[in-house]
């Protein structure tokens, strides 16, 4: 299965955060399911960084990249 991940649930799943639910995760998880992620997100989560509302552990421009492989 192709899955394209929201803004949100790829945040929420790179940060292991408990609002996700636990199918969606599985189904990240999964071998068999291709995972993507819009540009769109990415961008978007930098918007968030830079205005203060969205803090990241390292620079965004290392870890993001970092956050690619999901699976």
């Amino acid at each position: 299965m192709n899955l394209l991940l929201d803004t949100h649930i790829f945040l929420w799943y790179i940060s292991s955060d408990p609002r996700l639910p636990g199918k969606i995760a599985q189904a990240i998880q999964h071998s068999e399911n291709r995972v993507y992620l819009s540009v769109i997100s990415l961008w978007e989560s930098l918007i968030k960084n830079q205005l203060g509302e969205l803090p990241f552990p390292e620079v965004p421009e290392r870890w993001l990249p970092m956050q690619g492989n999901v699976n």
